[in-house]
C-alpha cells in the first residue's frame, strides 16, 4: 500500500459492532475483522451498507481450556463460554458437537444455529452467551471457553492451546471490509490487490508461525 502512496493508520475498538457503526459513520475507511456472517447480520440488523473486497487469513474458531486443561476432564455440570453475536453463536455450537458433547437437531442451518436447537447434551453443559471480547478476561470463570480467532489472535493466545478447531467454512473467513460506496474506489481496489498479491501470501506463509492463519480457498 505504501509502494502506492497511501498512509496506513491502525484505529482500535473495544469490539466489532463499535468498529461496524464506526465504519458505517465514515469514521474509519476499512476493517478487517469480521466474517461474512457477521458482516451480512450486521447489514440485516443495523440497515448497514457494509460489503467484503476479498476474503483474508483467518484463524478458525476453537475450543481453549480455562479452568480445566483437556478434553477428558470435562463432567457433568460443566460450564462454557460461548460468543454471543449470532454468527459466532452458531458456530460454536457447532465447535461443541465436533467434540462430542452435544448433539444438534438434524437439518439446522449451520448458519443460524442456537442453544434452543441442542438435542443431546451429554454432559448437562452449561452455556454462557457473552461478548466474545471479553471471554479472555474471564476464562477462570469458565471450564472451557469458545474464541473466534481475531479474538484469539488479539489477546495473544496461543493457537497450541486450541483443544478442537472449526473448519472454516466459506461465509466464516474474515474478510477486508468497507462500505458500498468506498468499495470501488482506487484505495479499496489497492487493499484488494495487496491481500490477493504473491507477495504478501509468500510473507505469510514465511512467517506463519504453528499454521495459525488459514488461507482462503
Amino acid at each position: 500500500m505504501e509502494k502506492e502512496g497511501y498512509q496506513v493508520e491502525n484505529k482500535s475498538f473495544t469490539n466489532l459492532l463499535n468498529a461496524d457503526i464506526a465504519l458505517s459513520e465514515g469514521q474509519v475507511d476499512l476493517n478487517v475483522d469480521q466474517h461474512t456472517a457477521y458482516l451480512n447480520n450486521f447489514n440485516k440488523e443495523k440497515n448497514g451498507q457494509l460489503t467484503a473486497l476479498t476474503k483474508i487469513p483467518t484463524v478458525p474458531m476453537g475450543l481453549y481450556p480455562a479452568q480445566k486443561h483437556s478434553l477428558k476432564a470435562v463432567s457433568d455440570g460443566d460450564t462454557i463460554a460461548v460468543p454471543n453475536d449470532p454468527s459466532n453463536t452458531a458456530r460454536a455450537y457447532q465447535l461443541l458437537e465436533k467434540a462430542g458433547w452435544i448433539k444438534l437437531r438434524s437439518g439446522v442451518n449451520p448458519i443460524t444455529a442456537t442453544k434452543n436447537d441442542i438435542v443431546e447434551n451429554k454432559y448437562n453443559l452449561n452455556f454462557k452467551e457473552i461478548d466474545s471480547s471479553t471471554i479472555p478476561r474471564v476464562t477462570g470463570d469458565f471450564s472451557y471457553v469458545i474464541l473466534p480467532g481475531s479474538v484469539a489472535y488479539n489477546a495473544k493466545i496461543s493457537s497450541k492451546k486450541m483443544m478442537v478447531a472449526e473448519k472454516i467454512q466459506s461465509d466464516y473467513y474474515l474478510v477486508a471490509t468497507t462500505t458500498k460506496k468506498n468499495a470501488k474506489t482506487k484505495w479499496a481496489k489497492a487493499v484488494q490487490r495487496a491481500y490477493e498479491s504473491k507477495e504478501f501470501i509468500n510473507y505469510l506463509k514465511k512467517h506463519n508461525d504453528d499454521s495459525y492463519w488459514v488461507m482462503p480457498q
